[in-house]
């Protein structure tokens, strides 16, 4: 006896065997429909042609995998006007022509592709019972046919996405009040939106980022929405302009800098880190350098030294040298060859006396590291490790028979500096506070834009009409360097006034864009723009 559950309910199958072959589970059946329809004229026909198999691959059963063995009809075409003479029997359900699989175990793969993507979807494809390969996960995918919807709730977010980040960029549209995405757009160009939204008049609130095209595409499309600009990246803008007025007094830092380190202006805080130090011990500058220099830029340097002091021109010696002439010329007017500095460059040479002391003997470089971070080291540990390998390398290396005490120069980028700006005082560290003060003593400017940053954030909370004018007139009166941003500010001011007064936000479309994000990396290699926009649109749905 055949269960009946393990065929399809719906479909007019009778089994007439069973057997199991090497894990795989074998189901002889024959159709008992008594008639079938042409696909081309769609008239009924009863008069059998002749019969022919075909094996379907089904939902697995008790870990084995399932394979029906259709025995199926093929039917003559009896409109005499029909080109088609003879057809094989078509189902109303479950089955269709060409497919190898029931549409139930299609779905099943579909889901697990869309989850999963191809080349892990194919490999827990196997573990199921649906065994499969990547390129037919694809294919699945690919037949599925999933259309935007035609209506939205008229309230939208539109943002970029990157196809290669710094490249080339499409375009998303989010449903803020439905939180899902509507569409995906293969370009960011205005054109390409104003058409889209000419398709759905329904459209009366677009919320954007500050970029020019979208801003051009919402007006040309739909001219009667609402725009309104993205909070984040009026914030993010805002902390770009300040990082350049900090860029900018460069000089004046240096000295503050200077100033804020100098050890007659506060003691050092080294003995809370490494314990008692005797008061009589001095402050011992670095001796070994750990500068990126290789012995092969060295001697060139030294070479170049050699030949100019000989009399040899500049030109001659970049023949000799093979360098570049501005190489050589720069080489002559410097003393020694000094440390190329980088973004990854670290202040380990201020710690190496103090790593090197008696006392750090037979410590780990984890232990070490995580001493000297309390004292002010700015890298990472495998820096550490890297320099400090060089360092035990060096010839002649010996242990000092002194303790150190490493007083480090602390300092901050403008990057740190424009994000300190933005803090409540109760949110900052001590030394954060500290040197604020000190800077907004020494730069008062300063000290006004940080009033105008909190200002600005505080219009978001306030949501008061009449307060983002108000401010801009502030901003462009002041001398703290923000003129240029609250003029940009004029240029979109109905969507940023927008953006302060309602409570419209573009936060939902950034966390879409990190979800097409994730299913790009699992599938978008090969799948192309198609196959990426129909799994976010399923999975959206």
């Amino acid at each position: 006896m055949i269960p009946e559950f393990i065929l399809p309910h719906n479909l007019q199958l009778k089994a007439e065997t069973m057997y199991t072959s090497l894990g795989e589970l074998y189901i002889s059946t024959y159709a008992y429909q008594k008639h079938s329809t042409c696909p081309i004229c769609g008239i009924t026909s009863k008069r059998v042609h002749s019969r022919y198999f075909r094996t379907l691959l089904d939902l697995p059963v008790s870990g084995y995998i399932v394979k029906v063995k259709l025995r199926a009809r093929k039917y003559f075409c009896d409109n005499s006007i029909c080109h088609r003479k003879v057809f094989t029997e078509r189902f109303d359900c479950e089955i269709r022509p060409y497919y190898r699989r029931m549409i139930r175990s299609n779905d099943l793969l579909f889901k697990m592709g869309l989850e999963l993507g191809g080349n892990r979807g194919s490999a827990i494809s196997r573990y199921v019972g649906l065994p499969v390969s990547s390129s037919t996960m694809l294919r699945v995918i690919h037949g599925v046919d999933i259309q935007p919807k035609a209506l939205t709730s008229g309230v939208i977010g539109v943002d970029d996405w990157a196809f290669k980040k710094g490249s080339t960029y499409g375009t998303v549209i989010v449903d803020l009040e439905r939180k899902e995405v509507i569409d995906l757009l293969p370009d960011r160009e205005s054109d390409t939106l104003a058409e889209w939204l000419k398709n759905h008049p329904e459209i009366r609130v677009v919320s954007r980022d500050r970029y020019g095209p979208y801003a051009l595409g919402i007006k040309t499309g739909a001219p009667d929405a609402i725009q309104v600009a993205d909070r984040f990246h009026l914030i993010m803008n805002l902390g770009e302009a300040a990082k350049k007025v900090i860029q900018s007094k460069a000089k004046e830092l240096k000295e503050i800098f200077k100033l804020y380190n100098d050890p007659k202006r506060k003691a050092p805080t080294l003995t809370e880190v490494s314990g008692p130090v005797e008061a009589n011990l001095e402050v011992v500058a670095p001796t070994i350098s750990t500068a990126n220099i290789g012995a092969h830029k060295q001697y060139l340097f030294d070479k170049v030294k050699e030949l100019y002091a000989n009399g040899i021109t500049l030109r001659q010696i970049a023949r000799i040298t093979k360098l570049d002439r501005k190489t050589v010329a720069r080489y002559v007017s410097m003393e020694k060859l000094e440390k190329r500095q980088s973004r990854n460059s670290t202040n380990l040479e201020s710690f190496i006396n103090y790593l090197l002391s008696e006392e750090n003997n037979g410590k780990t470089y984890r232990e070490l590291h995580n001493t000297i971070v309390q004292m002010g080291f700015n890298g990472k540990y495998t820096q550490f490790c890297h320099k400090m390998n060089e360092v035990y390398n060096m010839p002649g290396l010996r242990r000092m028979k002194y303790e150190a005490q490493v007083v480090v120069a602390k300092t901050w980028s403008p990057t740190k500096l424009s994000l300190l700006l933005y803090r409540e005082s109760k949110h900052l560290k001590e030394d954060d506070k500290e040197f604020l003060e000190l800077l907004f003593e020494k730069l008062p400017k300063i000290k006004q834009m940080e009033q105008l940053i909190k200002d600005f954030k505080q219009l978001f909370l306030i949501k008061k009409d009449g307060m983002l004018q108000k401010w801009i007139q502030e901003a462009s009166t002041s001398e703290c360097g923000l003129k240029n941003f609250a003029k940009n500010l004029l240029r979109d001011y109905e969507a940023v006034n927008n953006a302060v007064v309602t409570m419209v936000s573009n936060g939902q479309v950034e966390g879409q864009v990190n979800r097409i994000k994730n299913i790009k990396r699992k599938m978008y290699g090969r799948a192309g723009f198609q196959l990426l926009r129909k799994m976010i649109l399923a999975k959206s749905a």
